[in-house]
């Protein structure tokens, strides 16, 4: 590159998903996405995964550009290669903090990497001589803005639905069983239908718990209730 050419950045995503809903139950969390990558509002490519299993602790989802993910995953698997090296698997919260870093960073250069991150994921800690393992839910933004949450919704969702899942959480909080948040999700991704233009009615459900790991869930399929469509003629 001649160093006089002008300096060129992604403006915009092409290719992008859209909302990640995350809920923690009792002894994990649950992950729901759906399985479209859309070009602008047209359903381009179907049957995609948006959630990445980084070992058995972490799972992480994303929304946004997909294509900055590809780049995300190589760039998550040097990461989990350097812990190895220790002998140690990377846990949810040093992957939520080292990601935070990085696009941070990123923006600050500002050539943000287009992705909003739930990561997902079980931490396992010492406490009075005991090995505990903790749920954990942390989101990352393009700007590197981070937080952690015991449930999110992200992207269009996130005006949607997080009335809705906060709702249920209130009734049980973190006595909720892995069906009953299962439910929750589910019941939200029919909400987002009525919605989101470019959600799709395939998704799966991945989760991470304690004692089994993570778990990548598979391709399922809500249809909704549209009976309401009859009704709207728009007429004046």
């Amino acid at each position: 590159m001649n160093a006089h050419d002008e300096v060129q950045r992604t403006l915009n995503p092409t290719c992008t998903g859209t909302s990640v809903i995350a809920l923690q139950y009792k002894t994990g969390v649950v992950v729901l996405t759906d399985r479209v990558v859309s070009y602008g509002k047209m359903a381009r490519y179907k049957n995609v995964s948006r959630q990445y299993k980084v070992n058995d602790n972490v799972l992480i989802a994303f929304g946004g550009d997909h294509a900055d993910f590809h780049w995300l995953q190589n760039v998550i698997e040097r990461q989990v290669l350097l812990w190895k090296r220790f002998d140690q698997d990377i846990g949810p919260k040093a992957l939520h903090g080292y990601l935070t870093s990085l696009l941070y960073a990123k923006r600050c250069k500002m050539n943000p990497v287009w992705n909003t991150l739930v990561v997902a994921g079980v931490e396992e800690e010492e406490k009075n001589n005991k090995e505990t393992s903790t749920p954990f839910i942390g989101v990352i933004t393009q700007k590197g803005c981070a937080y952690q949450v015991k449930h999110i919704a992200t992207g269009l969702g996130a005006f949607l639905l997080n009335q809705a899942v906060e709702d249920e959480w209130r009734k049980k909080g973190e006595d909720l069983s892995r069906e009953e948040a299962e439910a929750v999700l589910r019941k939200s991704l029919e909400l987002t239908l009525y919605h989101d233009c470019v959600a799709d009615n395939e998704f799966e459900i991945g989760r991470v718990d304690a004692t089994e790991g993570v778990v990548l869930g598979k391709e399922e399929k809500i249809i909704g209730d549209w009976s309401i469509a009859e009704t709207n003629c728009q007429y004046e």
